[in-house]
């Protein structure tokens, strides 16, 4: 009886997606004008943002695992990553990463790890939760200074999205069992970083076959990136033209409505739930306070649209990474955010001139100011590369003061 059950949901499931795809043919066909621009706005905003943050990092990873750079940066890593995500160093990767350069990088360099043996599937899980994250650029330049023409909104939307993150692989790792002792006072982790080198270089392929293959499997994945870019931009020109996408935001406003939610941003919130943008730049446009515009943007930048978290899941399946831990997340980093930017945007007027200071002026420059796709290209790799060295030179830091700290008390700790 079971059996046929699962028989009959997977030839429902089947029909289903054979009727989407047909409709969706035919309204590509109905309405060419809008395929057209939403296949142009999603090859633009691959070829200008996603190419120069991610094909990089594409590229470098499948180079730095295969040399094994990844492995030895794990050992050098790993009194910090145990200790407060209780993952393997090697997932510090990953981390710096993903809060760099934005979806869906973070679970697709998971994807990588767990096949390369490097982390566990249960520790993917939870990387991946923690690791998608909206880049930089997005928030601070096409978000704050964009859309709402506010670097200081920009900078309270950004601080809250990070830490929200980081808390959750924090509260993760604090409540997954640690079942490996890791002795903080060992050996010297540059040794033991020097020793994994090594090991690793005696098993490595030909530098050539290397580079060959790290840019095959880096076009191949930016390539896919871009398809899901283009296919999500195409869909939501059509679903909106068809009016059924308006369908989606009633139903939506109407649960807001019981909710109790503030009528004046139920259709920024519904708009948000399907695709980032779009709820954004409707919230942009209503005359709302500093502190209602943070919380409901940190919200929607927490959440992700569910346009975004179909490509996180999308590279994730076949992996064995169950997609239940990330969605749960979503949900929890929204909340965060949004408690987070109440509080940051409530006192902002302690901390605001920090947002004009020159290290952050270049980080909230306006599209407008960057000339050409050229420009915003080498702009947008730019900035990419800056903030991973920042953010990784930072944990090496770190890492090696809790190192030095545990060998001066001298105490072997469980992580």
């Amino acid at each position: 009886m079971l059996k046929r059950l699962n028989r009959n949901r997977e030839y429902f499931y089947s029909f289903l997606l054979a009727i989407s795809g047909c409709l969706l043919a035919i309204s590509m066909l109905i309405w060419p004008k809008e395929t057209y621009t939403g296949a142009s706005y999603g090859l633009e905003l691959w070829a200008t943002v996603l190419v120069p943050s991610l094909l990089p990092f594409f590229i470098i990873t499948e180079i730095l695992l295969s040399l094994g750079i990844v492995k030895t940066l794990g050992e050098l890593l790993e009194p910090l990553m145990r200790p407060v995500f209780n993952l393997p160093g090697t997932t510090s990767f990953v981390l710096a990463v993903g809060f760099t350069s934005g979806f869906p990088i973070g679970a697709i360099l998971t994807r990588r790890l767990c096949e390369e043996g490097l982390c566990s599937i249960h520790e993917g899980e939870r990387l991946v939760a923690f690791t998608n994250n909206s880049s930089p650029l997005f928030i601070l330049a096409a978000v704050g200074i964009g859309m709402f023409h506010d670097p200081t909104l920009g900078l309270v939307l950004a601080l809250s999205h990070y830490i929200s993150n980081l808390l959750i692989g924090i509260i993760l790792g604090l409540s997954s069992t640690r079942t490996k002792l890791y002795n903080i006072t060992r050996q010297n982790v540059f040794k033991n970083s020097l020793r994994v080198f090594l090991d690793e270089q005696r098993q490595r392929n030909p530098l050539g076959k290397i580079l060959g293959d790290s840019i095959r499997t880096g076009i191949n994945n930016i390539t896919l990136v871009g398809g899901f870019i283009v296919f999500f931009a195409v869909l939501t020109n059509i679903l909106s033209i068809s009016g059924i996408l308006n369908y989606m935001f009633g139903f939506f406003i109407f649960l807001l409505k019981i909710v109790g939610i503030d009528p004046a941003i139920n259709t920024s919130l519904s708009k948000g739930f399907w695709e980032i943008t779009l709820g954004l730049k409707d919230l942009s446009r209503l005359p709302l306070s500093f502190t209602v515009k943070a919380v409901t943007a940190s919200i929607i930048l927490g959440w992700s649209g569910l346009s975004i978290q179909t490509q996180v899941i999308s590279f994730l399946s076949g992996s064995g990474i169950r997609p239940r831990l990330y969605y749960s997340c979503r949900v929890l980093q929204a909340l965060l955010a949004g408690l987070i930017s109440l509080v940051l945007s409530l006192t902002s007027h302690l901390w605001s001139n920090l947002s004009v200071l020159p290290v952050f002026s270049s980080l909230v420059i306006s599209d407008s100011t960057v000339y050409g796709i050229k420009d915003r290209f080498f702009y947008n790799l730019s900035l990419t590369f800056h903030g991973f060295l920042l953010i990784f030179t930072v944990m090496i830091i770190i890492s090696l003061l809790i190192t030095q700290i545990g060998k001066i008390k001298n105490k072997p700790q469980l992580w």
